[in-house]
């Protein structure tokens, strides 16, 4: 692996996240201040809440900015057995999604997630050359990938369990994996998904509310169709901050899952476009610095982590705007959250470090000085004389 001595700062990247910082901070006191007094007695209790997590997350991503990465090399094995570990506790021990330790619960897939890009960083990484051996290269990767997604799916996380197994096989299609092994086996993924939805009532009635929206909107489809009724009162350039009305217990999960339908009906269609600028630069920086990097490590590490901001952000807007069924994922950065938004910020400092410090990225070769030809003149004639005489 090449890397380079100097440090470059990637501006974009930098100033990407902290605008979504800033906007969480902005709407989420915005969406949830009426509910949190009515219900709590305290305008600000989500504020403060969402600063302090914000403040945990800062320090995650200094942390992961500091981390040498070099030294997970082929020890990652270690960090998914661990992760089993704890997805299995989760599922079977807690029976629920969320680890509780007294004093602070974390969701058990956030840290799977992370765990994963990096094992199939590593693992991909130093396999490369068998890749395209279906049983020693991609079914190994996959078996992991599907053994995470079933103990998410059973917590039950159905939405989150979706979202890890599509940023594994979007690492595994970035890799040298034949593509007809990994379609093939990906459709093994769609039936299992299907029976997942059919086995659980609630899921089955957001999957009919999406396909029939206006059969029942004052009970499984409320929701979204609230959230539409947000965007329409926003128009073009909003209502002003703190104008929405639809935060006034009309929009459940106001301040979490469909805070994007708030930014709507607050800043109009001019604020939603701009925070899916803000998301496109981030995916278009990821793609860009994926490309430059040379050592595949660091490549696949990139890919995952690109992956896990655009799945989030296209998957929460495309639910708001009833695209597809309900999910309940955050919106990165923005939505009220700890566990994510803390993940949300370690993500970040990877990124930059990566970014910043080209990790990965061969440095530029020497420039060889060029052979000077030979000088010509009454000087190079007379030492060229006087050898011959010798």
């Amino acid at each position: 692996m090449g890397k380079s001595a100097e440090k470059h700062v990637d501006s974009w990247l930098l100033v990407a996240f902290f605008l979504l910082m800033l906007l969480g901070i902005i709407m989420v006191y915005s969406a949830s201040a009426i509910y949190a007094e009515s219900e709590l007695g305290d305008h600000a209790y989500y504020l403060k809440r969402h600063l302090v997590q914000l403040l945990v997350g800062l320090v995650a991503l200094a942390l992961a900015y500091s981390f040498p990465y070099e030294s997970l090399r082929g020890k990652t094995g270690i960090l998914m057995a661990g992760t089993i570990v704890l997805l299995m506790y989760a599922a079977f021990v807690e029976q629920s999604r969320w680890i509780r330790l007294g004093f602070v619960n974390f969701q058990a897939v956030d840290v799977a997630k992370m765990a994963l890009i990096v094992f199939f960083a590593d693992s991909l990484s130093r396999k490369e050359k068998i890749l395209t051996s279906y049983s020693e290269g991609l079914f190994p990767h996959l078996f992991y990938l599907a053994l995470c997604g079933f103990l998410v799916l059973i917590q039950p996380d159905f939405s989150s369990a979706a979202m890890l197994v599509a940023i594994g096989l979007t690492i595994l299609f970035s890799s040298p994996v034949k593509v007809a092994h990994l379609a093939l086996t990906g459709l093994a993924f769609v039936p299992a998904a299907m029976f997942a939805v059919w086995r659980s009532p609630y899921k089955l009635a957001r999957v009919m509310a999406f396909l029939n929206p206006g059969a029942d909107i004052q009970g499984s489809g409320y929701q979204v169709h609230q959230s539409l009724v947000s965007l329409g009162h926003g128009g073009i350039s909003g209502l002003g901050f703190a104008g929405s009305t639809q935060k006034m217990f009309f929009l459940p999960e106001a301040h979490t899952d469909f805070i994007f339908a708030i930014i709507g009906e607050e800043w109009g269609l001019i604020g939603t476009l701009v925070v899916v600028a803000i998301f496109t630069v981030i995916m278009l920086r990821g793609l860009k610095l994926a490309s430059q990097i040379n050592d595949r490590f660091y490549r696949y590490l990139v890919i995952g982590i690109t992956a896990h901001f655009f799945y989030y952000g296209v998957v929460n807007m495309m639910v708001t705007l009833q695209l597809m069924p309900a999910t309940g994922l955050p919106l990165p950065f923005i939505s009220y959250g700890g566990t994510a938004l803390v993940v949300s910020c370690a993500y970040a400092g990877m990124l930059l470090k990566i970014a910043n410090q080209r990790l990965g990225v061969a440095a530029p070769a020497p420039r060889r000085r060029s052979a000077r030809a030979p000088r010509s003149g009454p000087a190079v004639a007379r030492v060229a004389a006087g050898s011959k005489k010798h």
